[in-house]
């Protein structure tokens, strides 16, 4: 201006231009001066840093190693200096991610997509000036999947179970596993690898999308029961990753096989007279299925409803009526077994009753006919005929055909040899039982009797015998049988049987021992034929522990003794003879049972808990008494310490736990140690209680006294 100030027209602007040259002149009006003014534009922080960057958006692969460079986010300003100078701050990563002065962003730590798929990143560029002016670039970096993560089951073990009947292809359980990865690297496939035990064709399939565990062979629980499957999971990743898993099938018992008899028929046979509740066979019967539908229920029946036998339900029968071959020779039954399975059945299958139709027209009796409405499904049974076959016993005496015989002689013309009479007897018997042989009970000089026709003949002429004299003679028809009968001038049974007062009724007999021979109790009867035949029995067999031979009065256990149940017995043996009327006689036997070694020493308890005061001198702290059941020398129980025998003893006998020392509590808080009872019988039997067992409850803790006082740390501060 007129003044000489040199002003400006605009707003400068130094990024634009830096300095400018002004050439003033100088005039009065008559001379004139020239001046070049030279100004510099200082430059002002008027321009905040620009990002070069274009995409916001980075993707990099998880598996990158730490210090890989992501992206450049470099950004410029147009100022110069200070105003120029550009400094970067990350924020966001959360600690994975760093960048360095040029803009560089670089991967600090390893990545993992499964933790965290993406970040959202912000760059603040800010240059130097006063004040300082800066901007801010928001990222994306998407982390890629790799292939890192293998499938992973719910359950690293299966258990199931399965009827052995289970349709084919349905599903049974299904087996699932998850993948961390994404897209093909997450896509699960499954296969079975393994089957234990190995079969000719597989037994199961699995979905191989779905995991679908189904069947593809039939199962048979009587031929495998159990079945360990190895599924494998794998993903579509390269390479691929794998799992696997075990699946265990436990198959489930069916019934589906019925009870089978080892012969198709049975013929049995039996001697007659048989005491009631006498054994006489029994049968072998198996069902390949188990538990309930094994177990096996019988019924014997007889057509004409003459069964004089009855059968256990393990198969024996028994005689449960009485059996005379002389009435009844031969028993044709039907013997039935049914299984308890699960369904039962209530009425007869349509094969089975086919059977039994054909088993009535076997023994003659009316024809079958039936009705559709019986057939039904049932229970799992199965069917054989019994023929029971009754041997003869020598049980009949031979009986004269008459009462008495007569006959005349004419002593004058009476010669050696000339027929007299014949007797005849009959033995309701078979064989040698009913072979019968005549003789006279007392020697005659004038007849003989012919043994096996009865023919009585004169032995000698008669002329030393005057006129009507009367001979009586007895004849004996024995038969020969054993023991032989014999029919005479009518034995009458007058003598009861005899017990030998030298048998030892006093008898000790072990416990635990199966089918005890205790000896034979016999008795004798001064009788003959008939009233001579002694049967044996007892009174009471103590619900089938003994057993006496009807026969031979041979006495048996048939069950193991336990002297802890019962140590002794009273039996009444009782011996009849079989006169009309009968006699009997009664032997009293008192068995007493030894004891055997066969209870260990219990504890009342299995664990104990003690308190025991620290600086106790030495004392009894517990006792621990154990009982055992058996007696005398099997009863004796030590006790013995394992370990911290250090700090405690046991009473060898009493059982008596004491310290040996006093307990500090400073030291040691709490002991444990085993307590053992053992007794010195054979076999060697023990038992032991865990004392302070760190498993279980119960503890042996040292209670504290307060006999220490407060101590510094140092002595000075």
């Amino acid at each position: 201006d007129v003044n000489g100030i040199i002003s400006t027209k605009t707003k400068l602007d130094y990024e634009s231009q830096k300095n400018y040259i002004l050439n003033i002149s100088l005039s009065d009006g008559n001379a004139t001066d020239y001046a070049a003014v030279f100004i510099k534009v200082t430059d002002v922080n008027d321009n905040r840093p620009v990002f070069g960057i274009t995409s916001t958006t980075i993707t990099i692969l998880e598996n990158v190693p730490a210090g890989t460079n992501i992206t450049s986010a470099s950004a410029t300003d147009v100022d110069e200096g200070f105003n120029g100078l550009v400094v970067y701050t990350l924020k966001g990563g959360e600690g994975k991610m760093d960048i360095d002065t040029s803009g560089l962003i670089l991967l600090g730590k390893k990545l993992d997509r499964e933790t965290q798929g993406f970040y959202n990143l912000t760059v603040i560029a800010s240059d130097q000036g006063q004040p300082v002016l800066s901007t801010a670039l928001n990222l994306t970096v998407i982390i890629d999947d790799v292939n890192d993560n293998p499938p992973v089951f719910s359950s690293s073990r299966y258990e199931m179970s399965v009827p052995e009947d289970e349709v084919l292809g349905r599903a049974l359980l299904t087996v699932s596993a998850t993948d961390l990865d994404a897209g093909a690297n997450a896509l699960v496939k499954y296969r079975i690898v393994s089957q234990q035990p190995p079969t000719s064709s597989p037994m199961f399939l699995v979905n191989l999308t779905t995991g679908q565990l189904s069947l593809s062979q039939q199962l048979d629980y009587e031929t495998i029961k159990q079945f360990e499957v190895e599924v494998e999971a794998s993903d579509g990743g390269q390479p691929s990753l794998s799992a696997k898993t075990l699946v265990v099938v436990h198959v489930l018992d069916v019934n589906d096989n019925p009870p089978e008899f080892n012969q198709a028929a049975y013929d049995i046979f039996v001697f007659e007279n048989l005491q009631k509740g006498s054994p006489i066979y029994t049968f072998s019967v198996t069902d390949k299925d188990e538990v309930e539908n094994a177990r096996i229920t019988y019924y014997l029946s007889a057509e004409d409803g003459d069964n004089p036998y009855s059968i256990q339900q393990d198969g024996t029968i028994l005689v449960n009526g009485h059996v005379d071959r002389e009435t009844k020779e031969k028993y044709e039954l039907l013997l039935v077994a049914s299984d308890n399975g699960v369904p039962q059945r209530q009425v007869i299958e349509r094969n089975t009753l086919f059977f039994i139709c054909n088993f009535l027209l076997f023994i003659n009796l009316s024809v079958c006919a039936f009705s559709e409405s019986w057939f039904s499904p049932v229970t799992r049974q199965n069917f054989t005929y019994v023929s029971i076959q009754v041997l003869d016993v020598n049980d009949n005496p031979p009986q004269f055909t008459k009462a008495q015989y007569s006959a005349s002689v004419r002593v004058a013309t009476a010669k050696e040899g000339v027929s007299v009479l014949s007797v005849s007897a009959t033995d309701l018997d078979v064989g040698n039982n009913s072979v019968i042989s005549y003789s006279l009970m007392n020697h005659s000089d004038d007849f003989r009797i012919n043994n096996r026709t009865g023919e009585i003949t004169l032995s000698s002429n008669l002329d030393h015998i005057t006129a009507d004299t009367v001979v009586t003679l007895i004849v004996i028809a024995a038969d020969h049988g054993v023991p032989q009968l014999t029919s005479n001038v009518n034995d009458i049974n007058d003598n009861p049987p005899v017990f030998s007062t030298l048998i030892q009724t006093e008898l000790s007999a072990p416990e635990n021992a199966a089918s005890l021979d205790l000896g034979v109790f016999s008795a004798t009867d001064l009788d003959i034929g008939v009233n001579a035949l002694l049967s044996y029995s007892l009174q009471d067999d103590f619900a089938g522990m003994f057993h006496i031979n009807s026969s031979t009065g041979k006495l048996m256990t048939k069950k193991s003794l336990d002297r802890e149940m019962m140590d002794s017995y009273e039996l009444k043996i009782i011996a009849t003879d079989s006169g009309k009327p009968s006699q009997s006689a009664s032997l009293v036997l008192s068995i007493t049972v030894e004891d055997v070694n066969d209870n260990p020493p219990v504890f009342p308890q299995k664990l104990y808990s003690v308190t025991v005061k620290e600086n106790e001198p030495p004392h009894v702290i517990l006792s621990a008494a154990a009982t055992d059941e058996d007696i005398g020398y099997n009863a004796i129980i030590h006790y013995t310490i394992i370990g911290e025998t250090s700090s405690f003893r046991v009473g060898e006998l009493s059982g008596n736990i004491t310290t040996l020392q006093p307990l500090d509590y400073e030291s040691r808080s709490q002991y444990t140690f085993i307590l053992k009872a053992f007794n010195p019988g054979e076999p060697h039997l023990q038992d032991t209680a865990n004392i302070t067992d760190m498993d279980l409850l119960f503890l042996v803790t040292v209670e504290d006294a307060n006999e220490e006082g407060p101590v510094f740390d140092k002595p000075s501060y």
